[in-house]
Order: structure tokens, then C-alpha cells, then sequence
């Protein structure tokens, strides 16, 4: 079952990580959990798999990536002026339109259920639809290796004649294809861009670090999102697990050492 049928079949049911559903054998829908073998890739494998590159495009994607966190959408929507390589952040921007209706008697707001205008009273046989533009953005720290190969890439494509905007001029098509090509050649299967946001964010999880800052830093809505990453960090769990069965004694001996 893939994971557009298992949505459909299973409405309302969490995704989780490492977890899938599975159907019983009177092929009932029934949700049942099982443990999978996680196939994210560890910290070791991201430099080997920037070395892996074939021109400096890729090793900025890569290392941009992997080391920021960021969605692909976002990557190749970023602009050279997006990047401030003096302060070492870049700025993600979101464009958003949204509908809004209004009421055509007098202008107020209407939810998509409303029958009567609940500022005038009136009903509303059609309501008025409008676009509206919603811009938001979050900067986030760059580390001063990926600012480096930021800005080698940015020089060496000088010699192409784009002059657009944009730093990686590609589609969100090419981009999956070109980490699945590069995680091939260095001898990683089945990666794919999200690995590497998730390389970054259980690696942020396993220090020990602020989950509310992480949530800053993926640009996520919900810290419930967030937390997906600390509810698949079994080793850290097991670790807590341990604390909690310490007797003083252990700790003082710890200390002691």
C-alpha cells in the first residue's frame, strides 16, 4: 500500500516516521502498526555525499540541503539576494494567495458556511471572492562551509550566461532527480530531499537541543510537527529510559568519574 492509499484508507489516522499501516488478513480496514527498518541516513554519509558532486551546482544544493534543513520547494526559490554572506543567514520567503469572501452588501467577512452576513444580516446568495497575497518569512543561520560553496557556485556559473535571480534555476523535478542521481553515485539508495531535512532535524533532536527553535528553524507550523522528529528518536528515548531506573548510588559514581 503506498502512502497516497494509505491516506485515503485510513482518514484521520497519524503518519509517523517509523511506523506503517497494515492491513489484517480478512483484509478489513483496521489500522495495525508494525515497525519498519528506517532507511534516513546518518551524519557520516552527507560529506561523502557532497564529494559526490559533478560540477560546484551541486555541491551548494546538496550542502544547502542537508546543513539548513530547508524544503526543495523553498531551495529553489531562493534568490542571491536571499543570501546575506556577510551575516551568514538567508531569508525564506513565502508567497501564499489566499480566498477570502465578502459579503456583496457590505463588505464584511463571510465563512464558507455562512447563509446570512453576520455583520449586516442579510443573506448572501453569492458571495464575493477575493485573492489575497500573504507574505511571511523566516531567516535561519547558514554555517560558513555551505556559505563557502554558496558562494564558489555563484562565481563559477558566472561563465553560463543566466542572469536571472535565482540561484538553482531548476524545477522541483529536477531537483529530486539530480539528489537521487548524486545519492547513486555515492553509493546511498533511495534518497531523496526530504532525507536530509530529516538528517538535520534528528541530529538537532539527538544534542539535546530546543525543540521550539527546531520548529523555527524547518518552518513548521505546529510544534506537533516538530515533534514527530523526537517521537522517532528511539535511542534518545531509551537513554531517558535508562535515567530513570538510576539509583543514586550510579550517579554519585558518575560523578566520582
Amino acid at each position: 500500500m503506498t502512502e497516497n492509499e494509505e491516506a485515503r484508507a485510513y482518514p484521520g489516522v497519524p503518519r509517523h516516521p517509523r511506523l506503517v499501516l497494515v492491513e489484517d488478513k480478512k483484509n478489513e480496514k483496521v489500522c495495525k502498526m508494525k515497525q519498519v527498518t528506517s532507511n534516513y541516513l546518518e551524519l557520516e554519509q552527507i560529506e561523502k555525499l557532497i564529494n559526490a558532486y559533478s560540477n560546484p551546482r551541486d555541491r551548494a544544493f546538496i550542502a544547502l540541503l542537508a546543513r539548513t534543513g530547508i524544503r526543495i520547494s523553498e531551495a529553489i526559490k531562493v534568490k542571491t539576494s536571499d543570501i546575506d554572506f556577510r551575516r551568514g543567514v538567508l531569508t525564506i520567503v513565502h508567497l501564499k494567495e489566499k480566498s477570502r469572501l465578502k459579503c456583496p452588501h457590505c463588505g464584511g467577512s463571510l465563512g464558507k458556511r455562512h447563509v446570512f452576513c453576520p455583520s449586516c444580516g442579510n443573506k448572501v446568495d453569492k458571495a464575493i471572492r477575493e485573492k489575497v497575497e500573504q507574505r511571511r518569512q523566516r531567516i535561519i543561520p547558514v554555517d560558513r562551509n555551505t556559505l563557502r560553496l554558496l558562494d564558489e557556485y555563484v562565481q563559477w556559473r558566472c561563465q553560463f550566461p543566466y542572469r536571472g535571480p535565482l540561484v538553482f534555476p531548476f524545477t522541483r523535478q529536477r531537483g529530486w532527480q539530480l539528489i537521487e542521481k548524486l545519492g547513486r553515485r555515492a553509493g546511498i539508495k533511495g534518497l531523496h530531499p526530504h532525507s536530509l531535512r530529516h538528517l538535520l532535524a534528528t541530529t538537532w533532536v539527538g544534542k539535546g537541543l530546543d525543540v521550539k527553535k527546531l520548529q523555527v528553524l524547518l518552518g513548521h507550523a505546529s510544534i506537533a510537527t516538530t515533534m514527530e522528529y523526537v517521537d522517532s528518536n528511539f535511542e534518545q528515548l531509551r537513554s531517558e529510559y535508562e535515567k530513570l531506573w538510576e539509583s543514586k548510588g550510579d550517579e554519585g559514581k558518575k560523578a566520582t568519574d
